[in-house]
């Protein structure tokens, strides 16, 4: 009797992933302190912090993050630092100046492969190579907070990456995204190039300085589709949606709820239900995402346990007992937003 609240609890989640992504949280890392995290909803709450810490949280404020997350450590501590920090940060992006862009890469590849969607913002020559990682590269950056422009390292402005990605909804991209504080940078000789390596850069237009195209690091493509995680927005969309539908299942699911296949249907409904509730943000109107169960890999299961499927419906095989395991297939199409315009005038 209680899968259709289940079902509700689904389609509540799709109707309020484009609420929960907005404004959604960083989590920035910084060397030379005790292993601590301190949270804050406003910059007006910011007291007591080492001058170079206050300015990344100032930073990252400028992209209007719902809380941002300050985790200090002390040097040699990385691993507990992003330890602590994890904690907080699935959904949102991290950030560690401080730290070997190396010694991120590797926990953030690391933590994704294990499941757990986390994402974050490096500066570094060498390539990621990760949709959960954005490489942002840009050289002689002059912003100005106060009276006084200053320059500062493509690292530490990383820290107003993650509160811009941070911000944003997922209906948003951040292609383009202006930059008012920003005065100077080193133009790219071959821009284009830079964003075909996985790189996020600068660029200059519509009356000053902005992100390029919003990309991740992903430049290894090794199964027809992967093109779509080298977009930011498209890689937060799938993270968003594992990460609830993991979160829901594990919660309302296991151990709960009768493996047979009329509780499979009543899954794949409950799932079909959070896709609708995503189109038009994170999902394309033009074709409805859906969920059902999967024929192949219940027939491969059943094959692996000396089965004989040749002689069963297709019916049989969707229906038959297949353990505690749960076999689930979807078709989903995933939405960009504008940022290319193809426009012909004919005279």
């Amino acid at each position: 009797m209680g899968l259709p609240q289940i079902i509700i609890r689904f389609k509540t989640a799709g109707g309020t992933a484009l609420r929960r992504s907005a404004r959604g949280q960083a989590v920035l890392l910084t060397s030379g302190g005790k292993l601590e995290t301190r949270s804050f909803s406003r910059l007006e709450q910011v007291q007591d912090l080492r001058e170079s810490d206050y300015e990344l949280v100032r930073l990252c404020f400028l992209g209007h993050p719902a809380k941002v997350h300050l985790t200090t450590y002390e040097a040699g501590q990385e691993a507990q630092g992003l330890a602590e920090a994890s904690r907080l940060a699935e959904g949102g992006w991290m950030c560690a100046p401080d730290m070997n862009p190396a010694v991120m890469t590797d926990f953030i590849k690391e933590q994704r492969e294990q499941g757990r969607p986390l994402r974050a913002v490096v500066s570094t020559k060498g390539s990621p190579d990760c949709a959960g990682i954005v490489n942002f590269t840009a050289e002689g950056i002059k912003i100005r907070l106060d009276s006084q422009p200053k320059s500062i390292s493509a690292a530490r402005y990383g820290a107003r990456i993650a509160g811009i990605l941070a911000g944003l909804s997922l209906r948003e991209s951040a292609t383009y995204y202006a930059l008012p504080e920003a005065e100077e940078f080193s133009p790219n000789v071959n821009p284009e190039g830079e964003v075909d390596k996985g790189r996020l850069i600068l660029d200059r237009g519509g009356g000053g300085i902005r992100l390029a195209r919003a990309v991740t690091s992903l430049v290894t493509l090794r199964h027809p589709g992967d093109s779509a995680f080298q977009k930011i927005k498209i890689t937060e969309g799938v993270d968003l949606i594992r990460a609830d539908i993991r979160n829901a299942f594990e919660s309302e699911y296991v151990g709960k709820v009768l493996n047979d296949y009329d509780s499979k249907l009543l899954l794949v409904t409950a799932i079909n239900s959070y896709f609708s509730g995503l189109e038009g943000s994170v999902l394309d109107t033009g074709r409805k995402s859906r969920a059902s169960v999967d024929f192949e890999a219940q027939k491969a299961w059943l094959e692996s346990r000396g089965v004989d499927t040749e002689r069963m419906s297709d019916t049989a095989i969707l229906s038959a007992n297949t353990g505690s395991e749960v076999f689930l297939r979807a078709e989903v199409r995933f939405a960009d937003a504008m940022e290319d315009l193809t426009f012909e005038i004919t005279m």
